[in-house]
């Protein structure tokens, strides 16, 4: 279960940036490969019995850089998506993170 470790170091990361405070928000960005379902529920696991079980949690998605083989445009999508350009189909040039926290809202004392 990958999702599993994903979200532990976006844990670990999030504890980081916000030096132990409380927080009431967060936004957590998921690559194309990350399932959402998944990392929902390890997120759920993992902050169970912490001051981050309480936090709302909105789950963005992360989009791949990519570019159409046909004309040459970049474009983001999930290197499934065809070139909003031409319809072609396009290749991943640079992937998008697995998973990164956005941003948080810090709780009011």
């Amino acid at each position: 279960m990958h999702e599993h470790d994903l979200v532990a170091k976006a844990l670990g990361t999030l504890r980081s940036l916000t030096a132990g405070q409380a927080i009431s928000e967060v936004e957590i960005v998921l690559g194309p490969s990350v399932e959402r379902s998944v990392a929902a529920k390890a997120w759920e696991t993992l902050t169970a019995n912490t001051p981050l079980a309480a936090a709302h949690v909105t789950w963005e998605q992360g989009l791949d850089l990519v570019r159409c083989e046909l004309c040459g445009h970049e474009y983001t999508g999930d290197g499934s998506d065809s070139c909003p350009y031409c319809g072609g189909d396009g290749v991943v040039i640079e992937p998008a993170v697995p998973i990164e926290v956005g941003r948080w809202v810090r709780r009011a004392p």
